[in-house]
């Protein structure tokens, strides 16, 4: 039995991995259906496993277990879903243990997916011989997870650690849609883009007005291209974005922040401009914190998943 199955359950792509010994040797994806709920995707994540199983010739009976990761807060003792923000509003009702063990007779181990992509940096990626990391993901939304001496973060109510989207930048602020005033993610995330930009005054006569998405795909092309309100705007997320990182830094301690998501498609002007932030205005006499970015930022999860799962086995053997 050395083969486990990896579910990366996203708001818009799901990934479904299979690993054998670690290594990550076939995957699928599909199309998320979040707005109506989890329960309704189970039927084709079983048709995903099942041809997954069948391509690779591999015997249910040798697959260890499944390694779920889900974007909410997880109970990763009871492995279930405690809380959703605006996809699959139904986790908290859907019995994911069960419905591995009724389908396959399989053990499940769910995590948070910040968390999950953290433990896969760490054992295979930009994290490597590192045990003091924060891992921090730019995208529709912020997540952030934390590991401290080799340890994951987790805290009473499974929340510590994976808020630091959700950490004030600025109390006058925008309204987040977790209902505080001024996080990171209601100032500088994708989906408080397009109104940030039509908020500059100067929008009307700017470049990027013209574009029919406004994503950071659009903001990094204009802002290469001397736009202004573009510049102005991403300057705004970088110092958005900087001032959350400094936060996490003076509250988690760690060497090394791993930066992941696909605002990182353009890592080549992020990494520069918030290292530079952080050695100015980081609060760290020991040294630097070293900011890079992830190694696998389409698969850490899945990695993540495989090491969850062989490390639960395997704690379950000694103690039983």
């Amino acid at each position: 039995m050395n083969h486990t199955i990896a579910i990366d359950l996203g708001g818009t792509i799901i990934k479904i991995g299979l690993l054998i010994n670690g290594d990550l040797v076939d995957r699928k994806e599909i199309v998320a259906q979040s707005t109506f709920g989890l329960k309704s995707q189970l039927p084709e994540l079983e048709r995903v496993v099942d041809q997954l199983l069948a391509s690779n010739q591999v015997q249910k009976e040798s697959i260890l277990g499944i390694g779920f990761s889900f974007a909410g807060l997880v109970d990763s003792v009871e492995n279930r879903i405690l809380s959703t923000n605006q996809k699959y509003d139904d986790g908290p009702d859907t019995d994911l243990v069960g419905w591995a063990l009724e389908k396959w007779n399989w053990p499940l181990f769910a995590m948070n997916d910040a968390r999950m992509a953290l433990l896969g940096e760490w054992q295979h990626g930009s994290g490597q011989r590192c045990a003091d990391l924060v891992m921090v993901t730019l995208g529709t939304g912020i997540g952030s997870a934390v590991l401290i001496g080799g340890e994951l973060l987790i805290g009473k109510h499974f929340q510590a650690g994976n808020l630091g989207g959700h950490f004030v930048v600025n109390h006058h602020g925008t309204v987040c849609t977790c209902g505080n005033i001024g996080c990171v993610e209601a100032e500088a995330s994708t989906w408080r883009l397009p109104s940030l930009l039509k908020e500059h005054p100067e929008f009307d006569q700017s470049s990027i007005k013209n574009e029919e998405v406004l994503d950071f795909k659009a903001l990094f092309h204009h802002a290469g291209n001397n736009d202004r309100v573009a510049k102005d705007v991403l300057d705004y997320c970088l110092s958005a974005w900087a001032a959350g990182i400094i936060t996490m830094i003076h509250a988690f301690d760690p060497e090394m922040i791993i930066l992941s998501g696909g605002i990182m498609k353009s890592s080549e002007v992020i990494l520069p401009a918030l290292q530079e932030k952080v050695n100015q205005l980081a609060w760290t006499p020991w040294g630097k914190v070293k900011l890079v970015e992830a190694k696998f930022p389409d698969s850490a999860a899945l990695y993540g998943a495989d090491y969850l799962v062989r490390t639960a086995m395997n704690s379950k053997k000694i103690t039983t």
